[in-house]
């Protein structure tokens, strides 16, 4: 028996790339695919594992470093997907193209990953043989794939992400509004709305789909977002600067600015009005260098009328999926650019829109991100406003380019 595992791993170094694998993890490779000659290794954690192809398909097997075999995913036919799992998708993801499908074997128990697309976008679906869905993200199928056979808990990176869906209702902003930055809902229901250029609160008419007033607070400049507090509305500027418009809906509004002295680097974006606390919180889409890996969301206090030297809420950015294909980063900060902030009316949770790498997060009070949403980029180009109403249904606005007009778009089953 000696001689034969030697001669046997002197043939896999062989034939073998990968030099680190154990040899009890060799050995039973070769034991349960033993006509198998090209084989490629990738390490994860504590687990080895096998890629190659037999009959021309993907076959992929996980080891524990005593070579127990875990877990073996195959690439199979759609036809040979259960019925029950055909009859799920048809019926959910009807509009969406099949790509890939693989069998997954753990434990004696089958699990299927199938990988859709739509418009550019791909996401991973894991059904049990019952047609249960167990698990969907946008994250690579090496990775689902990996991680659900596993057997190990996934870490905060490899949390699932939802697809945020199709929007309600659809509006078509007028020119004026075609770089929309921010979005507020009033007690009236129309839409008061800030632009990156002009120093301007307008008032949007969602039943007329027109803009019905337009309330001047400053000359040009790079605003960003916009939240609303009892009869006064607070719009921030790019570099942190708040300007209060108090009375804003009288034919007089008092307006007043307050200096912010952020980092160059930091570039505010969101702000959301958090009544509980008397206070505007304002989420930056760059970052403090002497945060590190941590994203902060700062306050303005109202009681005060000052900001908060410290952050309030800080983001740990190891919590945060990588980015959908094809998102190339200039650094590890940008996984996260918050492009806009708002609470959740009835449950308080905080929202966190990024429209550079097209998320929709849930975040609690200390910062954990409890939920991620993927936006579709054929209906939101650039989604750089967020608001609720007090039913509790989600608008997202959107740039419209060069070319393209802004929207809002509604959501109201998207967060149940």
């Amino acid at each position: 028996m000696v001689l034969v595992a030697g001669t046997t791993l002197s043939s896999c170094d062989q034939i073998w790339s990968a030099r680190n694998v154990p040899d009890a993890v060799k050995v039973k490779f070769v034991e349960s695919y033993p006509t198998i000659k090209q084989v490629d290794w990738e390490r994860m954690d504590s687990l080895y594992e096998a890629e190659f192809k037999i009959s021309g398909r993907e076959r992929k097997a996980l080891f524990r470093k005593d070579g127990t075999l875990i877990s073996y995913t195959e690439e199979i036919e759609e036809q040979y997907l259960p019925k029950t799992v055909v009859a799920q998708l048809q019926q959910e993801f009807d509009r969406y193209k099949i790509e890939e499908v693989h069998r997954v074997q753990e434990d004696n128990v089958t699990s299927f990953v199938v990988e859709l697309e739509k418009s550019g976008r791909d996401i991973w679906l894991r059904y049990n043989e019952a047609g249960e869905l167990l698990e969907q993200s946008t994250i690579p199928s090496s990775r689902i794939l990996s991680q659900s056979a596993s057997l190990l808990p996934m870490t905060n990176k490899e949390a699932t992400t939802e697809d945020l869906g199709m929007a309600d209702t659809r509006w078509e902003l007028p020119a004026e509004l075609r770089e929309v930055s921010g979005i507020s809902m009033l007690s009236d229901g129309t839409m008061a709305c800030v632009q990156d250029e002009e120093g301007k609160i307008f008032i949007y008419d969602l039943e007329q789909e027109a803009i019905i007033r337009e309330i001047p607070f400053a000359g040009p400049g790079d605003y960003e977002g916009i939240a609303i507090a009892g009869e006064n509305a607070y719009i921030v500027r790019s570099d942190g600067t708040l300007f209060e418009v108090a009375g804003f809906k009288g034919q007089k509004p008092d307006v007043k600015v307050y200096e912010a002295s952020f980092p160059a680097t930091i570039n505010i974006e969101g702000l959301a009005y958090d009544q509980e606390q008397n206070q505007l919180l304002l989420a930056p889409k760059g970052h403090d260098p002497k945060l590190k890996m941590q994203k902060g969301i700062y306050a303005f206090s109202l009681d005060s009328k000052r900001f908060v030297s410290e952050p309030v809420i800080s983001i740990s950015l190891d919590q945060v999926a990588p980015p959908k294909k094809g998102k190339k980063q200039k650094s590890d900060y940008d996984v996260l650019q918050p492009s806009s902030l708002e609470k959740h009316p009835a449950n308080n949770t905080l929202y966190l829109l990024d429209a550079v790498n097209n998320r929709l997060y849930a975040m609690a009070k200390d910062g954990k991100l409890t939920r991620t949403l993927e936006l579709d980029e054929s209906q939101l180009r650039q989604a750089e406003g967020l608001t609720f109403d007090q039913d509790g249904a989600m608008y997202i606005a959107s740039e419209g380019g060069k070319k393209g007009k802004g929207v809002i778009l509604k959501y109201t089953k998207s967060l149940n």
